[in-house]
């Protein structure tokens, strides 16, 4: 398959990622693993958000438009379907900064951004989506089963060999900058910071 590349752009905002962090960490340990505890998160870097430039695209391809309530589902039929990870759930779901963030397991989150919020899942139509993976987490090891199913549920004629060609492409392109698209429609990006790093899936509409 043909990878090419397009840029993204950083976004500062290591205050809300820290607080958004911190409350989806609590609520996530008090749920999973039943223990009463205080804690702080420190040193965490920005979520990025990628530009608005578009790929022509006969090289990029499309997708149709989605709401963020369909995806998910989607993204959960693919996890639930194909493994023993913990689906997305609303329990686990707040909203920051117009954007939906679901803890999916210690360490691991799901964001996803509209084009333009209104609040409604079942109308807001996705524009991309974060995979945030903290280093440290013990569940790490989850991040690149999560990452096939996200990037699957946003097109499902990606195979299991294209994903992983998507992902090693975006981890290599990273340090420019770039994210990957293999003209299926959507675009991977991977931006990686100290403790932490991000897979972005980018879906490109007509």
């Amino acid at each position: 398959a043909v990878i090419s590349l397009k840029t993204i752009m950083i976004v500062e905002d290591e205050k809300t990622i820290s607080e958004r962090k911190g409350f989806l960490m609590k609520k996530l340990l008090f749920c999973f693993i039943g223990l009463t505890m205080l804690f702080s998160v420190t040193g965490c870097d920005d979520v990025n958000k990628p530009n608005e430039t578009t790929l022509e695209q006969q090289d990029s391809g499309y997708v149709l438009k989605e709401t963020a309530d369909v995806l998910m589902a989607k993204f959960n039929t693919e996890v639930v379907d194909n493994g023993s990870l913990n689906p997305a759930s609303e329990e686990y779901l707040t909203i920051h900064e117009d954007a939906y963030w679901y803890g999916l397991i210690s360490g691991i989150y799901l964001i996803v951004y509209p084009i333009e919020y209104t609040g409604d899942l079942e109308t807001d139509i996705v524009d991309y989506m974060v995979l945030y993976v903290e280093k440290a987490s013990k569940n790490e090891a989850m991040a690149n089963e999560y990452m096939e199913h996200l990037i699957k549920a946003n097109n499902s004629d990606i195979t299991t060999d294209e994903v992983k060609e998507l992902m090693a492409k975006a981890k290599e392109s990273a340090s420019m900058g770039k994210t990957v698209n293999n003209g299926k429609g959507i675009d991977v990006g991977y931006v990686l910071s100290e403790d932490n790093y991000q897979y972005q899936v980018i879906r490109l509409y007509e």
